[in-house]
């Protein structure tokens, strides 16, 4: 499965304010780092030059925000739980063992459903935790990445 950069992501993306300086990577090493999220945690488990590997953690019920990596391309593989992952125009169902790759610039919210957490590895290339763009969030944060201790 995939989720496609479509002409409403470039529209939704033009119409946010941001400084695209604050999308450039600032060289933080978050490698085993726990980095704590309204809807849960992610720890980065693996890192070079060319791709990084997450494992977010997503609590029953809860969702990311809705947003999109401008500059990179994300593949998730669902390790437990179930999720629906949300672009502006579809929603894809994933379970246990199911991929679904997201073209840079695709926004994309993803929620933990059926009543269990959910585990995801999270594959981005390039590595860079900055290249985040919010539409929208439910826990109230605006725009750039938490940062870490």
């Amino acid at each position: 499965m995939i989720i496609k950069c479509t002409d409403f992501d470039r529209q939704a993306l033009a119409s946010i304010h941001f400084n695209p300086k604050d999308l450039e990577d600032d060289g933080t090493n978050y490698e085993g780092k726990q980095v704590e999220k309204p809807w849960g945690y992610e720890t980065e488990i693996y890192r070079d030059e060319h791709i990084c590997g997450w494992l977010l953690h997503i609590r029953a019920g809860q969702q990311t925000s809705m947003h999109c990596h401008p500059n990179k391309t994300t593949m998730l593989i669902i390790r437990s739980g179930a999720a629906q992952v949300h672009s502006l125009m579809v929603t894809h169902l994933l379970d246990i063992g199911d991929m679904l790759f997201i073209e840079k610039g695709a926004f994309h919210r993803t929620e933990a459903i059926g009543g269990w957490d959910l585990l995801i590895y999270e594959l981005e290339t390039p590595p860079n935790k900055r290249d985040l763009v919010r539409l929208e969030d439910k826990y109230g944060r605006g725009q750039g990445y938490e940062h870490v201790a």
